[in-house]
Order: C-alpha cells, then structure tokens, then sequence
C-alpha cells in the first residue's frame, strides 16, 4: 500500500452514514503507508475543511472536492469559483441528482439509503442534466469544463448518460483540457460498454475503476470483466481507486488492499498496479513522480 492514492472516499461529515470522519480516515491511510486520499462530499464542499484536516493530519496529501448537485446550486459555476479558492482539486459532475441517475434509479439517492429510512437525503428540484433541449451542453457547463482547464482541476463525469459524457469530452478536447477521469466505470448506472470507452479514449480521458461493485454487499459485479474493460482501454489510461466509505462494506484501506490484489489474480503486474494506483493518481493530481 506504500504510496497508493485513493481518488475517490467517502467519509463523515455526510447526510448519508459513514463508519468514520475525515481526520479518522487520513490517519489510518497515513498509518497504512498511502501517499493521498481524494475526500468526497455529495452533498457540499469540502476543500475548506480538508485544509483543516492538513494541520491535525500532516504527512499525507489531501484533497478536497466538490460535487455539483443541488445542495451547491447544481451546475453553478459560481460554487465552483468559491470551491477554486478553499483550493479545491477535484469537481465532479452531478451524481445523485443526474437526471441519467434518477431515471436509473427512480430517485435522487440510492435504493440501499432509502431502505435504511435516510429520508433527509431526498430533493424536490429537478433533475440536473448537461445538455439544452438541442443536445448541446448548457452555457454554465462549458463555463465548468473551462474552470476546471484554467485551475488545473481533476473533473469527474459522476452519473450522468453517456451522451453527456461525450459531450464533456468534445467540449474538452476542443479546449485542450486533458484531466476529464469517466467516474466508476462498471458501476450500476455508469456501466459503459467498451465500445463507448474506445470512443471516450478516442476524446481524451482517464477511467476510474473502483471496488465498490464488486463488494458482496453491493452490485457483486464480475472482476474478470472489469479486468477485460481495463486491458481494452490500456492499463496508462486507468485509475485504480475504491468509492468506498459505507457501514456495510470494507474498510477502504482493506478494500483498496483487495482490489490490488484482485487485480493481481487477474493477470495485472506490480507495475500495473504502480501505473493505476500510484502514477496515474500523481499526475491527475499534479503531484511530482515518484522516482
């Protein structure tokens, strides 16, 4: 584990339950030898408080975010702008409240929240989507890509179609922003054929494969195919991060320990794994190499 980066983790302070906070989880990567950890709030910024979380956790790289869902004013770059200055790294996209993933669903949450009664998750506004009634993206979102291309961001497509993800990447490509990662790859309502991953590589982009659908108490989704997603897109063009942070999963450094090790058994070597999980972190990030 000495080094990895976890791009992608979930912890308290949530809406949603979470098994532990922020400063709990730096130091047990820290522990765990992790070079970074990427924090992830769905429903606010948190890059003013992981500032925080720096003074009481040095020795590991953290990184704040924003998600752009309702509670920051869906697609606002103005939120945006504010999240630059608390030295935000990472946007993503809008995720529970993507009209791609509420027709997935049928909700602006996830089905195992509701069954535990979190209804304080729940929102009466409507569906974000990217595109105008023409198919093309909205003003505020190319105004987004822009953003994320002048501030050196990480921009991730959180749960939105397939026809929104395109539309980022050409809007990207047309502008040279090169930091677009597609989000959990494989995952319930971003599960791309390859196809359309050859297609999104064409554009520009690095995918994000996480062990969250392959947990027992998830999606229990096949490691083999997402080995075979991997090797069809390249092993340099691929994160290897967890989406973790729930009571009813792995801990996420165990988790992550078992997706390298699952990715091992599937043929990927130690310098694979380096590639996806130290690497490739590093550079989105704008951390220097490793020697």
């Amino acid at each position: 584990m000495h080094g990895v980066i976890d791009m992608h983790l979930h912890a308290h302070p949530c809406l949603l339950e979470r098994p532990f906070d922020e400063i709990e989880c730096a130091e047990q990567a820290r522990a765990a030898g992790y070079r970074g950890l990427v924090l992830k709030s769905i429903y606010v910024p948190n890059a003013d408080r992981v500032e925080l979380v720096r003074k009481v956790v040095p020795g590991i790289d953290l990184f704040g975010s924003i998600v752009l869902n309702h509670p920051v004013g869906g697609l606002n770059p103005e939120a945006l702008s504010a999240a630059i200055g608390f030295g935000v790294k990472v946007v993503w996209l809008p995720t529970v409240h993507a009209a791609h993933h509420q027709r997935h669903f049928g909700m602006p949450t996830y089905p195992w929240q509701t069954a535990l009664g979190l209804e304080r998750t729940r929102t009466k506004a409507e569906p974000l989507s990217l595109l105008d009634a023409e198919g093309e993206l909205k003003p505020e979102v190319v105004e987004i890509i822009a953003l994320c291309k002048q501030a050196d961001l990480v921009l991730g497509t959180g749960h939105v179609s397939l026809d929104e993800v395109m539309a980022v990447l050409r809007e990207s490509r047309r502008i040279g922003y090169e930091r677009v990662v597609i989000t959990h790859v494989g995952w319930h309502a971003t599960d791309w054929p390859i196809e359309a991953m050859t297609a999104m590589l064409a554009l520009g982009c690095t995918f994000e494969f996480t062990v969250n659908p392959l947990m027992p108490n998830r999606q229990q989704a096949s490691p083999k195919d997402f080995a075979k997603r991997i090797r069809a897109v390249g092993v340099e063009n691929c994160v290897a991060s967890t989406d973790l942070g729930q009571h009813d999963n792995a801990h996420p450094i165990e988790g992550f320990r078992m997706w390298l090790r699952i990715l091992m058994a599937n043929g990927f070597s130690a310098a694979d794994i380096d590639v996806m999980a130290r690497r490739n972190p590093a550079r989105l990030l704008g951390l220097p190499a490793l020697a």
